[in-house]
């Protein structure tokens, strides 16, 4: 640091709702340009030597080193959209927002950790509370780090919490929704001046911030992007072009093919620090190159409305196994019997016969964790025995127990749901747009991650976001007048890809993964049984399950250990 500064600090993202106007104009400063919001929160920070991170709106992470104290503190968003990492022993710290910045300086050691590999192959993401470099250590949402005389100590200063204190009654709760979402919605509408659009699946989140913006922003048009495939059951143009009519959006589409799908990976694999698994981070790329191909460097996009409306998928089947976990033992000691009867019959129907009593006789958060518990499942026949020894078979489950066990909660539905917020948005879905757009040179703005709304929707209760086998209840009503009713009836889908008829078929990218995981210098082979992975490769082609994801998975880890042994060498 140059002599005679005091402090340094480092701001990145988009705090332009730093602080109210009020305070704003006492201190002189206007509420838009980045710098205003900087020089807000020095000001603030050193009247009382204390982060104001509570006023903080919007994507950011704070870095503030105060030099007469030797006080470094960093402080991520609610669910670090930036995300930050840091590595620390005795007298040093250093942070970057990639972990390769910490270990390209070779002032850490760059071995892998056995347990984020663990965690890997079991969420296909990373989770925070782990790191793929030993030596690094990773922020969670909502947490605050200080480190003082080589001394450090975290904590959260944002905590989620499911009051359920909130009954207005149904028609009024929906009117409340409505405003809040679009009050919301156009808060996050960037400036005239910038060159912005926003993502469009043609489901109900895309959808809805396409038409609330598309209506601030009138006579002009939003420029809106989606992403489809020629493959059948794969393809929602048919949707986006319903909410681009509907709306007047400046609609630009394309579809993506399987040999440009193969071409992305490599792309991918250097867009991330660390292995990551989430197929659907190819479309993603796709969508925002195609954005900045249009001169736009922003997007506006739709994730967080299934984690807080309640539209993921995954919560109404949790529902109906609860229904089989709650009959009366008897009933359930008919079932395993069934199940036990069709386990050597390995085909589809029987394997999702069993997979449903199996899943339907254990308790959550257990229950939940089978949708991403690969290598728990496959411990024994797909981890060699040096890696086994090294991971325990429930550490993942237990990573999950513990987020599940932070929050009490009156309905299990928002226990769910805040364990998605945690893991699956802020550890995968976020990763995921945010990298990939990164690749695209386009960045994001997430309005269904607003806090307030978050903890808004938080106070509303369970059966206003699953109710019967309705999922999003609520926010269907509330979005009556805002979305087009073949959007509001349809299934979900978001930018999916057929990576499952692709392994099924000979194109390239079948043949990357035989060349890949196949080759006899694969990294790979240190970790998992290659005769397991043929097994699910041949389970895969003949239907009898769907390991797609799984494979994916592998395909990843072995091209992300191949680039990480090249950027270690050199």
């Amino acid at each position: 640091m140059p002599d005679g500064h005091r402090f340094d600090l480092q701001w990145q993202g988009a705090g332009w709702q730093y602080i109210g106007n009020e305070q704003v104009g006492a201190m002189g400063m206007s509420n838009g340009p980045h710098g205003d919001d900087l020089s807000a929160v020095l000001h603030a920070w050193m009247q009382d030597r204390k982060t104001p991170v509570e006023r903080c709106l919007g994507r950011f992470v704070l870095v503030c080193w105060d030099v007469p104290r030797g006080l470094v503190t960093i402080v991520t968003d609610a669910f670090k959209t930036w995300p930050v990492c840091y590595a620390h022993e005795q007298d040093r710290l250093a942070c970057a927002s990639d972990m390769r910045l910490l270990v390209a300086t070779r002032l850490f050691d760059n071995k892998l950790s056995d347990e984020a590999l663990y965690h890997y192959l079991n969420f296909y993401y990373v989770p925070a509370h782990s790191a793929i470099y030993r030596a690094v250590r990773k922020l969670s949402g909502g947490q605050r780090l200080r480190w003082e005389g080589g001394r450090l100590q975290q904590d959260n200063w944002w905590h989620l919490r499911y009051p359920e204190d909130h009954d207005p009654g149904r028609e009024l709760a929906a009117i409340e929704l409505r405003e809040r979402i679009i009050e919301t919605v156009r808060s996050y509408r960037p400036g005239d001046e910038q060159h912005w659009g926003a993502f469009l699946s043609g489901g109900t989140d895309s959808s809805s911030i396409c038409g609330i913006l598309a209506a601030a922003a009138a006579p002009k048009k939003v420029s809106s992007f989606s992403i489809g495939f020629t493959e059948e059951g794969y393809d929602e143009l048919g949707f986006a072009n319903i909410a681009s009519k509907a709306f007047g959006l400046d609609s630009h589409q394309r579809r993506v093919s399987e040999q440009e799908a193969a071409e992305a990976l490599p792309m991918l694999i250097r867009a991330f620090d660390e292995p990551f698994g989430n197929a659907s981070a190819i479309p993603t790329y796709y969508c925002a190159r195609m954005a900045a191909d249009a001169g736009k460097d922003l997007l506006v996009a739709g994730d967080g409305g299934d984690e807080i409306f309640g539209g993921n998928e995954r919560y109404l089947k949790d529902r109906i196994f609860s229904l089989y976990y709650g009959l009366p033992s008897p009933l359930r000691g008919l079932g395993s019997l069934l199940a036990n009867s069709l386990k050597n019959t390995d085909q589809r129907w029987a394997n999702r016969i069993r997979n449903f009593i199996e899943r339907g006789s254990i308790p959550n958060p257990d229950r939940f964790y089978t949708d991403d518990s690969f290598a728990s499942d496959h411990y024994e026949e797909l981890l060699t025995a040096d890696f086994r020894s090294k991971v325990a078979r429930d550490a993942s489950l237990d990573l999950q127990r513990a987020v599940w066990r932070s929050l009490t909660a009156p309905s299990e539905l928002h226990r769910l749901m805040h364990l998605d917020l945690t893991m699956a948005i802020a550890d995968n879905d976020i990763i995921k747009v945010t990298g990939a757009c990164r690749s695209a040179g386009v960045s994001v703005r997430f309005p269904y991650l607003d806090r307030h709304l978050v903890e808004y929707t938080a106070h509303l209760p369970a059966h206003y976001k699953l109710h019967g086998t309705q999922k999003r209840a609520l926010f269907k009503q509330a979005m009556m007048s805002v979305l087009p009713e073949e959007i509001r009836r349809k299934k979900k889908q978001g930018f999916g890809l057929p990576v499952s008829l692709w392994m099924r078929g000979n194109g390239q990218f079948r043949q990357l993964l035989n060349d890949t995981l196949e080759s006899p210098n694969a990294r790979l082979h240190d970790f998992v049984r290659m005769d397991t992975v043929r097994g699910l490769l041949e389970r895969h082609q003949r239907g009898a399950w769907d390991h797609a994801s799984e494979l994916y998975q592998l395909l990843v880890l072995e091209l992300w250990l191949q680039r990480h042994a090249h950027d270690t060498q050199s």
